[in-house]
């Protein structure tokens, strides 16, 4: 007979890290009962989680379960796009990929091969750091360039003050006043909002600049809401006043070109100026220059947001100049974080293998995924392998991406845990594991840890890693070099071996027991205690580097192509359409989700002025469009939209939306550095289609 003992559950808490595109990169606890997860928590012990996550996390581990997962390879069976499928097995799934490839490799070269990876998940070794880069790069394939999210503001950065130009996020809650321009932090980087509310708590300023009055302009001691793509306008109009009220560091004086800048650029700026081609009060920007230079350290949190326009490098390099004027870069608690992605010393050579190549090969941009299926040639795009990603979602021009996915002589191999607008058009799809099923490893976009992620859970029917896949297709491919079947513990000991100082003495397992490990850099971390990572070690205004690359010796302005003025405004003028962060959903993860019905449908908001103008009424159904496409929308009016500007959050499946989201509307266009993408450079038409049928509730777009 079982004694009690015998029959109680095994209970084990085992540490973990979340893997989703997001700058918190949250270490977490999973609680098993018998070898099963049944809870989820922040993980403590880690100084910049402290035990919490987000609502969009919250329910992962029921995600995990969801009825619609994917448990089996899939081939199709029905027109691209229908998703018809009939379950294969493996086998079955890896020799028909390999024969396939193996054709378009014959006939056009290893090149025609697309591995097109996506921000499924963040992972070196699961994710977009890593998974399947040995297999392609010994095929010679066409080489990914994930440019969708953050790439024009790092050469910007880099210019100025070189690359990892990062201060410690942990440190706002020394600052003396913060400046958020182009995020929602609230929604989007929860877990620096405990470290504003510390410096606000000892008497910070907080500062807002965003065009929408977001979760976190709601909680700021100051908004301003300029217009989208005038960034760069504005910073200028603050050094402008800085230089003019004698507020400027006398630091200043010793970087490279200031004299040059201050004569060159600053000389035709003021607040004036720059509050006419911001719309916005020039008191607004007086007041901030002054705040600044008198009030600080400044800690500014660059985001995402302000960077996804065509002027989005000289932007964030004009964004950047602000505290060199002020001083703050030599100042705990000041200075400027974009991401500190770039302080992490991972190994990627180690881990992907680069010089598995055969030769040197092109490289094609994820945000041209549309062009690149419809115009490339010599070889023209014959297959694509997209992993943890659902470009028909969350791509620019989704009409001509559906037109590239639609060609029958396309072979495209899908790895998911769903049937995505994407998978629809699959010829294989593959069941790939989710977060607590498999080893990885996480850098962050917010702070200086190195996250490890230990497998929880066996994954459910015949799902497989990443890795494992590749694995598995290089045996079926006939491949028998030896770092294709590495496994995982050794892609992570491969990741790890590095000289680079910020990961010395990482003990593997020790990082596995206890799950994260802080970078190896000072405490407290004066980012320029010791000079700028730049070619002179100073501050650069002026950037030889910048203008043998074409961007010019000096940092300068590029306004919006099609400006929105709030006067003079008629029902057949085009609004400025932003699309901001889901609070519920991340990018387009969990839009299929029953646990994040919260995020709501598609809901674009305009303001008052602009509803009036096109005889548009609260909750009404509209269509938006312009020359690229068009979608409905339920319309909310709102004064949480400045005029000009209709507003929605990103992240929703088309084929949930009546088959057309925001990106039916988007460009296909390059940012002026690094190819990045310009979500916000979008101009559209808003008309009624019906009226509204009851009252329209509070939704993401008016928040």
């Amino acid at each position: 007979m079982a004694t009690n003992s015998a029959e109680a559950p095994v209970i084990k808490t085992v540490v973990g890290a979340c893997g989703l595109d997001c700058p918190d990169a949250c270490s977490w606890v999973v609680t098993t009962e018998n070898g099963v997860p049944v809870k989820l928590r922040g993980n403590p012990d880690h100084p910049y989680t402290r035990k919490g996550l987000c609502v969009k996390v919250n329910p992962y581990l029921e995600y995990t379960r969801h009825p619609d997962r994917l448990l089996k390879p899939l081939r199709r069976v029905g027109k691209k796009g229908l998703g018809q499928f009939e379950e294969i097995s493996w086998d079955e799934a890896f020799d028909e990929i390999a024969s396939r490839l193996h054709q378009v490799i014959d006939s056009d070269g290893a090149e025609a091969i697309w591995p097109y990876w996506g921000s499924g998940t963040m992972g070196y070794i699961q994710g977009i750091g890593g998974a399947g880069k040995r297999l392609f790069n010994a095929l010679g394939a066409s080489r990914h360039s994930p440019n969708i999210c953050s790439a024009a503001a790092y050469p910007g950065l880099a210019y100025t003050s070189g690359r990892g130009s990062s201060m410690d996020p942990m440190d706002f809650a020394k600052a003396g006043v913060v400046l958020i321009w182009g995020a929602n932090t609230v929604s989007t980087n929860q877990h620096l909002w405990p470290f504003v509310r510390e410096a606000q708590q000892a008497g910070a300023q907080l500062v807002v600049v965003d065009p929408v009055t977001t979760r976190t302009a709601k909680r700021a001691d100051s908004h301003l809401a300029i217009r989208p793509g005038t960034d760069g306008a504005l910073a200028l109009g603050l050094m402008a006043h800085m230089v003019e009220s004698n507020l400027v560091d006398s630091s200043a004086s010793n970087a490279v070109g200031w004299k040059q800048f201050r004569t060159e650029e600053l000389g035709t700026w003021s607040a004036e100026r720059a509050a006419i081609e911001c719309d916005i009060p020039v008191a607004q920007i007086t007041e901030l220059a002054e705040l600044m230079a008198t009030k600080g350290p400044t800690a500014i949190r660059l985001g995402m947001g302000m960077q996804r326009h065509e002027a989005a490098g000289q932007a964030a390099r004009l964004v950047s100049a602000l505290p060199a004027l002020t001083g703050d870069y030599n100042r705990l608690g000041g200075g400027l974080c974009y991401s500190t992605t770039p302080l992490y010393g991972v190994n990627t050579d180690s881990l992907n293998r680069p010089d598995l190549a055969p030769g040197p090969t092109r490289e094609l941009i994820m945000t041209r995924l549309g062009q690149g299926l419809l115009e490339l040639e010599d070889p023209p795009v014959k297959a694509l392998f997209v992993i943890a990603a659902n470009p028909m979602a969350s791509n620019p021009d989704q009409n001509r991406i559906r037109r590239g996915l639609e060609r029958e002589d396309l072979f495209c191999v899908v790895a998911e845990n769903f049937l995505t607008d994407t998978a629809d058009y699959a010829d294989i799809v593959l069941p790939s594991t989710m977060q607590t099923e498999h080893l990885d490893i996480h850098d962050s976009v917010s702070h200086l840890f190195l996250n490890l992620n230990n497998p929880v859970a066996q994954p459910p029917g015949e799902c497989l890693s990443h890795t494992e896949m590749f694995r598995r297709l290089a045996t079926a491919m006939g491949l028998e070099e030896p770092a294709l079947f590495a496994t995982d513990e050794e892609l992570l000991a491969d990741a790890l071996n590095t000289e680079h100082p910020s990961l010395a003495g990482v003990d593997i397992a020790e990082l596995r027991r206890i799950g994260f490990v802080r970078l190896n850099y000072p405490e407290p971390f004066v980012r320029f205690a010791n000079g700028f990572d730049t070619p002179s070690g100073r501050f650069e205004f002026a950037s030889e580097e910048a203008e043998v690359a074409g961007h010019g010796l000096l940092p300068h302005y590029v306004g919006p192509r099609e400006a929105t003025r709030p006067v003079g405004r008629s029902a057949n003028q085009s609004l400025a359409l932003v699309a901001a962060a889901n609070h519920f959903l991340m990018n387009s993860m969990f839009a299929n989700s029953a646990a994040h019905t919260k995020a709501g449908g598609q809901v674009i908001a305009v303001h008052p002025e602009d509803a009036a103008a096109r005889n548009l009424c609260h909750g009404a159904s509209v269509q938006v469009q312009n020359k690229r496409g068009q979608f409905t929308a339920t319309l909310a009016v709102s004064e949480n939209t400045r005029p000009g500007v209709a507003t929605m959050s990103k992240g929703h499946w088309p084929k949930l939306q009546g088959g057309a989201t925001i990106n039916a509307t988007t460009l296909e266009q390059d940012a002026d550095m690094a190819q990045g993408a310009t979500f916000h450079d979008n101009q559209v038409h808003i008309t009624a289609l019906a009226a509204p049928a009851d009252e329209l509730p509070l939704s993401e777009a008016t928040r």
